[in-house]
């Protein structure tokens, strides 16, 4: 029986009443979702402790998010002492550009396995895009479609079966999670998802490198929609080839907007475009960089 495993988790947050503020510190709300087949992810495991000893000189126990990274920039920035107590305190002394190089031979070998697919859903926070949603809406969605998608890859591989995981989040959110999953469960779990286990699971992202990945997954799609270059890079080289299609398009299905509605999915294409655009821009001005220098 193939076994696959998939870790969701998020990167920004939602609220129904948004101000200013919130809307400009979190103009998006993503998830994320990686499937691995159990076997691959087992040799990934093996692998990725390799690599943070080989890359960065840490302990495999040690915790490394996608968000330290902003964090210790800030600190760096502002000529800030760091405290002990801060989970990325052991990452001080790591060149900035090295953790995302270790970040990028993470994802690279993410996209190397055969069975890896990466799943993207994003909310637009902005003020005349969406309509506002009760977060308990928002979160339902975001998880069905993911179950939708998975489903949709593992139908044609015959006993196969995947275990789904969450990282765990705050309690209010956590709990929509689980009512979320109650009701998708109630609506007949067993025939819509005859391929995915029956029960949701949490997984705490210091011992789980399913975890890790989402984490990563989800942090660099939520700075590609902002134009941040080096996730823009990320994403385009790393995560895009993985992204489940169908009719050869990712939207609607790999990658999609929540709620599904017209209007926002003409938001997400636009943004994408941006993304393609930022990134042939990067590659003509190298290359005419280059052209002067052989000159």
């Amino acid at each position: 029986m193939p076994v696959y495993f998939a870790f969701s988790d998020e990167s920004g947050k939602y609220k129904k009443e948004r101000t200013k503020k919130f809307i400009s510190k979190n103009p998006y709300y993503c998830r994320s979702a990686v499937l691995l087949e159990a076997g691959e992810w087992l040799n990934f495991r093996n692998t990725y402790d390799g690599l943070k000893r080989d890359i960065l000189g840490v302990d495999s126990r040690q915790d490394i998010k996608w968000s330290y990274i902003w964090s210790l920039f800030k600190h760096f920035q502002k000529k800030e002492s760091l405290s002990p107590a801060k989970p990325y305190y052991a990452l001080r002394g790591i060149p900035l550009d090295l953790l995302v190089e270790f970040i990028r031979r993470v994802l690279q070998l993410l996209t190397d396995c055969r069975s890896s697919r990466i799943l993207f859903t994003v909310t637009f926070n902005e003020k005349g895009i969406a309509a506002p949603k009760e977060t308990s809406e928002i979160v339902e969605q975001h998880l069905q479609h993911v179950l939708d998608v998975i489903e949709s890859e593992l139908k044609g591989i015959t006993g196969s079966i995947c275990v789904f995981f969450l990282n765990p989040e705050e309690p209010r959110l956590e709990k929509y999670q689980k009512e979320a999953f109650a009701t998708i469960y109630r609506q007949g779990f067993s025939e819509k998802y005859p391929h995915i286990k029956d029960s949701l699971n949490f997984e705490l992202s210091p011992q789980s490198v399913g975890a890790q990945l989402a984490d990563y997954c989800a942090g660099v799609f939520n700075g590609s929609l902002r134009l941040y270059p080096q996730s823009i890079d990320l994403f385009r080289h790393q995560l895009w080839p993985k992204i489940p299609r169908k009719k050869n398009s990712v939207f609607g299905c790999g990658l999609t907007e929540i709620p599904k509605e017209r209007k926002n999915r003409i938001v997400l294409k636009g943004l994408i475009e941006k993304i393609f655009r930022a990134e042939e821009n990067k590659y003509r001005v190298s290359l005419e960089e280059k052209l002067r220098f052989k000159k």
